[in-house]
């Protein structure tokens, strides 16, 4: 998994709290934060519709290769 860098902006007594509790916690930071992040931002698998396993087995699998352009017969065509 590719990954980049985000830069926040934090006051220096969260910044200080944070580190403790990652510090606490066995972990960096960074790591805290991922998690907290992964697991506030993503849909658990468990909740996720027909639709959206659709969408992900397609953006993981799909190889489309041409153009989405049809005119109204094409899409209409029976």
């Amino acid at each position: 998994m590719a990954t980049k860098n985000l830069t926040i902006r934090l006051s220096a007594q969260l910044i200080e709290a944070s580190k403790e509790y990652a510090k606490k916690q066995g972990k960096s930071l960074n790591e805290v934060i991922r998690e907290f992040l992964e697991n506030n931002v993503r849909k658990p698998k468990k909740y996720e519709s027909s639709v959206d396993k659709l969408l992900n087995f397609a953006e993981e699998h799909g190889k489309y290769v041409g153009k989405f352009d049809f005119d109204r017969d094409e899409a209409n065509e029976r």
